[in-house]
């Protein structure tokens, strides 16, 4: 199989062999995959600057098996995101959700624009915490995890702002104290705060809060046991 042209970003490099590196990589077509780029930590090699995380490359590939290898590589015209101070720790942290919640060989157009719209909003934003609100957000609808944020899930009545409520994963909010099985795991949430969700709106600083927790709780459930090693870039 021979790949030309297509467009990738690097998220993660390890090093193989003397100097050759191993690169996961997401591309607009082909999805999420490893691929062989040999002889490119080599001192001399051209590559060393060019393969670096955030930078939207054209690349070629070619070969058979779970890791082609990679052949021609070239930066895309425009610049890489300026990501500095707390910007590059949520450029890593998303990294490392597609990383770990996209499969291999999956095709995602969506999330590949998503992800580089993210990229260059988290270079300008000043308010990183809502950019990384909104990518999480997307992701999870984009793989058919979408969040209902505006509609009791039981009663099927619209949220209240001032009303207290129950969200269960995978089903949605439910108005505090009206379910019957109490073995259920639920998160205790603000009506208010899933409507503001629900518009894009994390200006209040309890919303806020609440999303975070929302966020955090639902990404637990997909991601499984084994903690995001990105989280401790923030600390």
């Amino acid at each position: 199989m021979r790949v030309q042209d297509q467009p990738v970003y690097i998220l993660h490099q390890r090093p193989f062999r003397d100097t050759s590196q191993i690169l996961e990589i997401f591309s607009r077509d082909y999805g999420r995959l490893s691929v062989v780029s040999r002889g490119s930590r080599s001192p001399k090699s051209r590559l060393r600057a060019i393969l670096q995380p955030f930078q939207s490359l054209q690349v070629n590939w070619s070969g058979r098996g779970e890791m082609p290898s990679l052949g021609q590589v070239e930066a895309a015209s425009f610049k890489r995101p300026q990501l500095k101070s707390k910007a590059l720790p949520c450029a890593f942290y998303i990294n490392e959700l597609i990383m770990r919640l996209l499969h291999k060989h999956d095709v995602h157009e969506d999330i590949f624009e998503l992800y580089q719209r993210t990229l260059f909003a988290l270079a300008l934003s000043e308010d990183l915490e809502l950019e990384l609100r909104l990518f999480e957000k997307s992701l999870l609808q984009y793989l058919g995890f979408g969040l209902n944020l505006d509609v009791d899930a039981d009663s099927g009545e619209a949220v209240v702002k001032d009303r207290n409520y129950s969200y269960f994963i995978e089903h949605g909010p439910v108005e505090a104290g009206s379910f019957q099985d109490k073995d259920r795991q639920a998160l205790s949430i603000h009506g208010y705060s899933l409507l503001c969700f629900q518009a894009n709106d994390l200006s209040d600083k309890t919303v806020r809060r609440d999303i975070k927790s929302l966020m955090r709780y639902l990404l637990a459930y997909y991601l499984g046991n084994k903690p995001l090693k990105s989280r401790e870039l923030f600390r």
